[in-house]
């Protein structure tokens, strides 16, 4: 099958060797982003301390977040200054309802792709942003993505960076930026080198989503950059890293799937319907997830189906409840995000990625199961 935006098998039996690739990239990014920022990083961990904002995270994870945010300024900024108009708070808002109340989905997600397309996105907002924001620029871009619902966890994180930097004089904040948004040149630059042979098809996937996603509420979702698709990708691998020795530290674990892995559509699938979400009852033999519910008994870790969009708090730790990890499974474009969630809610996670995407939802208009790497898989449970 010819892969709908990205594969990371690139048609082979099997992704290893994209799984080398993006472990040698990351370690490239984090040498790279040491040299450039790591003093910036250092004053934000002293900041962070000081004020008792969070509990410390490691130095990968900031270094994340400040290429998050020089490559989502640059895709997204120009939009976020154009739209001086729209209801921010009533959009953050009905994309946390719709995780509460799924029965609202399909009513919520109709009305904000109107918003999104009207509001939003107005075609002026396409102009390249300038590369320096002023403080209120970056205070315009973090409601911006916390509207769309799409970055939520990322304007979470931005919004500690922006009060950091109003502590900055201005001649230190502006060659921090000069540092911040040459990092992110260079990341665009040569993850398009390393990692661009998996990324191939968004080019051509891209010229026809302006007419298929117009007035949908995916459209961000589904019409995203090739060097947002490297920064998730690199953002996969480093997240396992930070969260790793927390990940191991856990009593039970959980392996979350998309329903787009089931060979099944809606309405013949068989899994039955439970508070973490879908339960394989193995009503298909070659389904994949069935495959790896039988895995899971073998092997001691729970299997579910979790829709796109859920809500993650569910995953939570539980007073006198032994603490679960979670290893979850989804796209290139959503895995990131939700693994930022899970850190939020304090449950211990690794992510293993599709090897392409192909739900009906989103992405292919038929619907293709999707697979992950088996080896990843086993290579990120606990032994």
């Amino acid at each position: 099958m010819s892969p709908v935006t990205y594969s990371l098998a690139l048609g082979t039996v099997n992704s290893e060797p994209y799984y080398a690739h993006i472990k040698e990239f990351a370690d490239e990014v984090l040498d790279h982003a040491a040299g450039v920022l790591s003093e910036v990083v250092t004053e934000f961990r002293e900041y962070v301390r000081t004020y008792r904002l969070e509990e410390l995270r490691s130095t990968e994870e900031y270094y994340l977040e400040l290429l998050s945010f020089g490559l989502l300024w640059k895709s997204y900024g120009g939009y976020a200054l154009a739209a001086r108009v729209a209801p921010f708070v009533t959009m953050a808002r009905m994309a946390e309802w719709r995780k509460r109340h799924p029965q609202w989905k399909p009513a919520i997600d109709l009305a904000r792709g109107f918003i999104t397309t009207l509001m939003l996105m107005p075609a002026r907002g396409r102009k390249t942003p300038a590369p320096d924001p002023t403080l209120r620029d970056v205070d315009r871009l973090c409601r911006w993505l916390e509207a769309t619902g799409e970055f939520r966890e990322q304007a979470l994180r931005f919004v500690r960076w922006r009060a950091f930097w109003e502590t900055m004089d201005a001649h230190p904040r502006a060659c921090m930026a000069s540092a911040l948004f040459g990092f992110a040149d260079w990341f665009t630059a040569r993850s398009e080198e390393v990692l661009g042979i998996y990324t191939n098809n968004v080019g051509k996937f891209l010229e026809s989503a302006p007419r298929r996603y117009r007035w949908r509420e995916d459209r961000i979702q589904c019409s995203r950059p090739r060097a947002e698709y490297h920064l998730n990708m690199v953002g996969a691998e480093l997240m396992n890293r930070a969260f790793r020795k927390d990940f191991l530290n856990t009593e039970r674990t959980a392996l979350l799937l998309p329903g787009c892995m089931r060979a099944k559509v809606d309405g013949e699938c068989k899994a039955e319907r439970v508070p973490e979400g879908l339960r394989c009852t193995g009503c298909t033999r070659s389904c994949r997830v069935n495959q790896l519910r039988e895995m899971g008994m073998r092997d001691g870790f729970e299997v579910y189906i979790i829709p796109h969009a859920s809500d993650l708090r569910r995953w939570s730790p539980r007073p006198g409840q032994p603490r679960r990890g979670v290893v979850a499974s989804a796209c290139v474009t959503t895995l990131v995000e939700g693994g930022w969630e899970l850190k939020r809610y304090d449950v211990p996670a690794q992510c293993v990625l599709l090897d392409y995407s192909g739900c009906q939802k989103h992405w292919h208009r038929a619907g293709v199961p999707t697979r992950m790497n088996m080896r990843e898989l086993k290579r990120v449970l606990p032994a």
